[in-house]
């Protein structure tokens, strides 16, 4: 059994009386990553936070600090969060939800589902054009602000998706396909044939393509999944060859976003013209029903 003060069910005791969290009277009580992580109770009363402590050796507050400093004009999906510096550097943040435990994700229809991908990859590319490769993209890794958020968080915004977690990513000296690959940390994504080296910024597109194919499962389980869906995704992941050097076996994150738009727009034509001809055919039969002969 775990002690109460061994940091796994509650955070250590420096951490519990820190005067930035008793400011803001954050008492955490639930873990949510073994000895790193821990939440308030969610009362429905008053804001909830997440507190992380940052690995040691870990670029992860200097990558929020770097992001946090970015003008509100940028496809920045970056939680918000403040940066505490003390004996371990800790994070406090609101406590979203992630993709797959909210409930109104479950009912996204295709151009939802689309607009959902376009800002995971807009926030993927821009973390490349910055020269940081996330590495460890995953379902758990994606938050999604509610109405509810809102309300107790104002520098939040209401069906934004949010990219969390900067503990194993790396800033790098060169951009998209100019990197060579580097040795992978521990993921929760397993690399295609046993690779232990990868292109940094291709193995991002990689584990958000498997990502995507884990959402789409779980909100489609019970509905046929859009073929668009599938090959997006199936482009996402590529054919991976073995490359050790800068890797082609899929897109860049930018040309990912690219051609999302283009689909996206492709979409919302195809239900618009769906839509028409639905209604062309209702107001036939309409018609047809208004001049069958009366006896």
């Amino acid at each position: 059994m775990f002690e109460e003060d061994d940091g796994f069910l509650i955070p250590q005791q420096w951490l519990r009386d820190h005067p930035e969290l008793k400011s803001r009277g954050i008492k955490l009580e639930l873990p949510l990553k073994p000895f790193c992580a821990w939440r308030t109770v969610d009362d429905g009363l008053k804001p909830q936070y997440a507190v992380k402590l940052v690995p040691p050796d870990s670029e992860e507050a200097d990558i929020y600090e770097q992001l946090h400093q970015l003008g509100s004009t940028t496809p920045n999906h970056t939680l918000p969060c403040e940066v505490i510096h003390a004996k371990q550097p800790f994070l406090i943040m609101p406590c979203l939800v992630t993709v797959l435990d909210e409930p109104t994700c479950r009912r996204w229809g295709l151009l939802s589902l689309l607009d959902f991908f376009r800002q995971v990859i807009e926030g993927i590319e821009l973390l490349h054009e910055l020269h940081i490769a996330h590495l460890d993209m995953y379902a758990g890794q994606i938050l999604i602000a509610t109405e509810e958020h809102v309300a107790f968080h104002k520098d939040v915004e209401a069906g934004k998706i949010y990219i969390i977690d900067f503990d194993r990513s790396k800033r790098l000296e060169k951009g998209p396909g100019r990197q060579y690959a580097i040795d992978l940390p521990e993921t929760c994504c397993k690399p295609p044939l046993g690779m232990t080296r990868f292109d940094p910024y291709s193995w991002d597109v990689y584990c958000t393509g498997i990502l995507f194919d884990a959402v789409v499962k779980l909100i489609y389980s019970d509905r046929h999944i859009p073929w668009v869906a599938r090959w997006y995704i199936g482009w996402l992941v590529g054919k991976e060859r073995g490359c050790t050097t800068i890797c082609r076996c899929r897109p860049s994150a930018r040309r990912a976003r690219q051609m999302l738009s283009f689909v996206h727009w492709a979409a919302r034509v195809w239900e618009r013209g769906a839509a028409f001809v639905s209604l062309i055919c209702s107001l036939r039969k309409t018609q047809a029903g208004a001049d069958w002969p009366r006896t």
